[in-house]
């Protein structure tokens, strides 16, 4: 898949970096300073709690990224975010930032709306591509229910589906990436984003592209989600795994 210059599934996962600063000028003065830095920037909306005009924004968050994708994300409280909105508001927001023309990809939760199949196709009808998403804070589901949430994200027509959930184990970790080693080697055309978070999960964050993640999180200075490492030292490992794998 292709998103603006950027080849995503491609075996080396791109590493997005979440903007968390919650006052608007802030956040776009952070989105100049990264955007050559990073292959995606994540405007988190959730967190910026200072925001004054969801328009201009946008608008000055596409011109301060430049080439580089923007994913929206609106993370609701009942998966980890600072959103308490109504799901009508939710909506609304999700929509005016894939009709806005500025964002090249939207975060939608799999459980925030009640027809989904219908709302994602109101995106891609904006030329925008959508990211389904669950997250799980409490632990990390057996097998055959990770494996189940991903495909029925995937049959609502998410262009890329995101499975995080949080280890408990160093099995849970494991469990993990086997899920989604079995996803993407039958589906390998479905981009797939992954991660175990937290102490126990980092390794997921570094080593999930051989299992087929395609997308992976780093920090610059406050972390978006629990075990997001600083996105320099993320971005030196995967290279180094990426070398490493080609002797």
């Amino acid at each position: 898949m292709k998103i603006r210059n950027l080849e995503i599934n491609n075996g080396i996962p791109a590493v997005c970096i979440p903007l968390t600063d919650t006052v608007q000028e802030e956040m776009v003065e952070h989105a100049v300073h990264v955007a050559q830095e990073t292959d995606i920037i994540e405007w988190r909306i959730d967190l910026c709690t200072g925001l004054k005009d969801l328009g201009q924004a946008l608008s000055d968050l596409r011109g301060a990224a430049s080439d580089t994708p923007l994913l929206a994300t609106l993370r609701t409280e009942m998966e980890g975010g600072g959103f308490r909105g109504s799901s009508s508001e939710y909506r609304d927001i999700i929509m005016q930032c894939a009709s806005s023309s500025c964002v090249d990809l939207v975060d939608v939760e799999y459980r925030a709306l009640p027809d989904l199949k219908a709302f994602l196709k109101a995106i891609k009808d904006n030329g925008v591509r959508s990211v389904v998403s669950h997250h799980d804070f409490s632990e990390t589901p057996d097998e055959k229910e990770m494996y189940s949430i991903l495909e029925e994200m995937a049959d609502t027509g998410a262009d890329i589906v995101k499975l995080a959930v949080m280890p408990r184990t160093v099995h849970d970790v494991l469990s993990l990436l086997s899920v989604t080693y079995r996803f993407h080697a039958l589906h390998p055309d479905k981009p797939l984003v992954t991660m175990s978070m937290g102490p126990l999960g980092v390794s997921s964050r570094v080593c999930g592209g051989t299992f087929g993640s395609c997308i992976t999180f780093g920090c610059d200075g406050k972390a978006s989600a629990p075990g997001q490492l600083d996105y320099r030292k993320l971005k030196e490992m995967i290279r180094i795994l990426d070398e490493a794998g080609k002797r």
